[in-house]
């Protein structure tokens, strides 16, 4: 994970995109209205500058888009205009019916959250308080997930959390003003939210035990120079389920293969198994095509016991396919239309398939955070055909829930997922959390305590990814070497997923 490219595109991709001129064109079928109220839940109506300044958290850029309410594919990016007195945003109904998402935040954290009107998605204009909306929305897909794991033994948190989401939406529907719906709508979101994520992270480990799916549960080795002791430490967090991503840096390898023949000797003298990466999405649009299947090739025939190869990586951020300036913004495409990354993913996988090894391509989770044709589900539809899809085992998302939240719509995009790729097994595939970072533009978890948001994110991410049928769990913590040896609750996080998929 690239945080000068990411962060910049991000920013780049939404500032100003959606703040304030009416579309030209007529609305096919109507207009949408939304009513915001304050996150706090006390029912203040939010001015349409302060609604921006909520969406936008700590320097993020706009991220409201029109979506597909059952597959998330991105139908319309950045399409709030505001009008009316007072000036309130609205958007309008294209030609079918869509659900709205934007990153929003409730006492979790920022999420991105998806209202799609009790899951049809709006195809008629009205006027609505988003607060409500949005809890309702998400309430409904809690029952859903319940009901698709009847097997979920519910915690004491989990039921006290539960009655609270319906004690604040019964509120909400017997309010006789739009600030109590407000009110009572935003508190209602807040305790679906952690409802939501009690009963991922409670399910996920049991799950994955009972199915003896032979989870993996992965770290990511950039660095093998900074801790001459890593194989020790990931083995020592992760066994007996352990896997590491070995990231095979051009500019430390200089082409040179060996370079990394001890560090997967040291994986293999832990226990741990291996994945493979040539070619860090960092360094994507560096290679031509041919170029890149040479470096994938190379490092194939040299490490033949590697049991998986991620053939590329966060294969929709704009960067893969774009050239950046200094700043890291993406300000142009490739020139050359046989580069894209979509063709170096089919040689690839083709290649790697042919050598008997796993393939894996991970995508990178953004909806509304930069156009919408670089959005997850938008793109793996574009660029992703049959005929790749057969050669690929295993699809991940890329996740840093500080530039693009997920948070309440985990279930949601895991469901997608799995609904986009059912031939593949899917996963966590990358995932940090910045603490220190001052360009972090959503935080997750603890707005206070960074460090506390960082292991929060890894215990949950961990543990949620493990609970569905055909996912390998993953996550794959970024800075694995950098940030786990000096940070024990950030090992306890990790650990204690590994303890609840031992227990006898």
């Amino acid at each position: 994970m690239k945080r000068v490219l990411l962060v910049l595109a991000v920013l780049a991709a939404g500032l100003g995109a959606g703040l304030g001129v009416t579309p030209a064109a007529q609305a096919a079928g109507g207009t949408v209205v939304l009513k915001f109220y304050d996150t706090a839940g006390n029912g203040t109506e939010l001015s349409a500058t302060q609604v921006k300044t909520v969406m936008h958290g700590s320097g993020g850029s706009d991220s409201d888009a029109l979506v597909d309410p059952v597959t998330l594919e991105d139908v319309k990016g950045y399409p709030l205009y505001k009008s009316g007195s007072p000036a309130r945003w609205r958007f309008d109904i294209p030609r079918q019916a869509v659900a709205f998402a934007v990153n929003w935040p409730t006492s979790r954290g920022f999420s991105t959250v998806v209202v799609d009107n009790g899951g049809a998605g709006f195809t008629a204009g009205r006027t609505l308080v988003f607060n409500q909306q949005a809890a309702e929305d998400a309430k409904r897909r809690l029952d859903a997930a319940l009901a698709a794991r009847p097997d979920y033994v519910r915690s004491a948190a989990f039921t006290a959390a539960l009655a609270d989401a319906v004690t604040n939406l019964n509120a909400a529907d017997a309010a006789t003003t739009d600030a109590d719906r407000g009110k009572y709508g935003q508190r209602a979101l807040s305790a679906v939210n952690t409802a939501n994520d009690l009963l991922l992270s409670e399910y996920g480990p049991a799950y994955a035990r009972a199915h003896d799916t032979q989870p993996w549960i992965g770290l990511t080795v950039d660095d093998i120079a900074s801790h001459p002791n890593w194989a020790a430490l990931a083995r020592t967090h992760t066994q007996p389920y352990g896997w590491v991503r070995i990231v095979f840096d051009p500019i430390a390898d200089h082409g040179n293969v060996e370079h990394y023949r001890g560090a997967v000797q040291a994986a293999r003298a832990a226990g741990l198994h291996v994945i493979g990466q040539p070619i860090d999405s960092t360094f994507a649009n560096r290679y031509t095509r041919a170029e890149y299947l040479a470096r994938v090739k190379a490092y194939v025939d040299a490490y033949p016991g590697i049991e998986a190869w991620e053939v590329a990586n966060e294969v929709n951020g704009c960067w893969v396919d774009s050239r950046t300036d200094a700043k890291g913004d993406c300000v142009d495409e490739l020139v050359d239309p046989d580069d894209r990354i979509r063709n170096k993913i089919a040689d690839a996988a083709a290649y790697v398939r042919s050598k008997g090894a796993k393939v894996v391509v991970t995508l990178y989770w953004q909806l509304g955070t930069d156009e919408a044709r670089w959005s997850t589900f938008t793109w793996a539809r574009a660029n992703l055909p049959a005929s790749t899809r057969r050669d690929i085992d295993v699809v991940t998302l890329s996740t840093y829930v500080e530039d693009a939240p997920m948070g309440l719509a985990f279930d949601q995009v895991m469901r997608a997922l799995q609904a986009e790729f059912p031939d593949q097994k899917v996963a966590v595939g990358e995932l940090d959390y910045w603490s220190d970072d001052t360009t972090k533009a959503f935080w997750a978890f603890d707005e206070s305590d960074p460090l506390a948001g960082r292991r929060a994110v890894a215990a949950h991410y961990y543990a949620a990814s493990l609970g569905y049928p055909r996912s390998v769990g993953g996550a794959f913590w970024w800075y694995f070497i950098q940030e786990l040896p000096g940070d024990a609750g950030l090992q306890k996080a990790i650990r204690s997923v590994v303890d609840r998929l031992t227990l006898t």
